[in-house]
């Protein structure tokens, strides 16, 4: 194990470093989900999808995409599980003078608190892979979508490069993959340790220590290892729903594009799964 453990080090040392800003404070956070939220859906769906209707946001988080979508909607409602999140969600509301058009919800988004039919629009975005019980969560977020509303999905497949979300210190693709789970536990911990040397400060072993807990933690138990057939499946299993479109986002490396499309490849090339389903009935 210690020769697999040195060569990927080895790896992610000649890896390009990450920024690290946006974990400086909650605002940081939620204006990087901001920036990047506005990017992705504007891109894949389009910036004026939500203009004028009533929107659901599932595992809203800090409120940094919430905040993008009542720029434009009628109305937002933020589902999290976290009360710090909302919180966080409902100040950065405020900061971005979108509050009177939003209201944050407490809740599990496979039990919402919310009447049928109710909503024109449900985002998912980054959240899919999270849901500790994504069939019921699926079921819940038709269940509020009117006849002929869309919810718009999007998450990295489990297997893809980035998939085990531990990419701000394990840079190595696809580590999840190409590591043992005992190595790759002595990896994290190893880079975590690498990097908050090199930022400097106080108590860098303790910090370090307390970062890879949460790393490791977050790997093993917040990540529900969806892949594009699991999430395909669950769609079929859902009598109201209708897939409009599906798109893989192939990875950036150019020569790997090619091969995105094999059906053997596509769950590990895949770099971002792109859904947009209809409510029917």
């Amino acid at each position: 194990m210690d020769l697999v453990v040195e060569a990927a080090l080895w790896l992610n040392r000649r890896l390009p470093r990450r920024s690290l800003a946006r974990r400086a404070s909650s605002d940081a956070y939620a204006e990087w989900e901001y920036a990047t939220g506005r990017a992705v859906f504007s891109e894949h769906f389009g910036a004026d999808r939500l203009r004028g209707v009533r929107v659901l946001d599932a595992a809203c988080g800090p409120g940094g995409k919430t905040a993008w979508y009542a720029e434009s909607a009628a109305f937002v409602v933020g589902v999290d599980l976290a009360p710090g999140h909302l919180a966080e969600a409902r100040r950065y509301g405020a900061k971005r003078e979108v509050a009177a058009r939003l209201a944050f919800v407490a809740g599990d988004a496979g039990r919402l608190p919310l009447r049928d039919r109710c909503m024109d629009a449900v985002t998912a975005n980054d959240a899919m892979e999270h849901f500790a019980d994504p069939e019921a969560v699926l079921r819940e977020l038709t269940r509020v979508l009117r006849p002929g509303g869309t919810l718009f999905v999007t998450f990295p497949p489990y297997w893809s490069a980035n998939g085990a979300h531990l990419y701000d210190y394990v840079r190595l693709p696809w580590c999840q993959v190409l590591l043992p789970s005992r190595a790759l536990r002595v990896v994290v911990e190893r880079a975590v340790l690498e990097e908050e040397t090199l930022r400097g400060g106080e108590g860098v072993a303790a910090r370090a220590a307390q970062i890879a807990r949460e790393q490791l933690d977050f790997f093993e138990h917040a990540l529900n290892g969806m892949t594009i057939a699991r999430f395909l499946s669950l769609v079929r299993a859902e009598p109201r729903l209708r897939l409009r479109r599906l798109r893989c986002v192939p990875p950036k490396v150019r020569a790997l594009q090619p091969l995105a499309s094999l059906p053997v490849l596509r769950e590990y090339l895949t770099g971002l799964a792109v859904a947009e389903l209809e409510a029917v009935g």
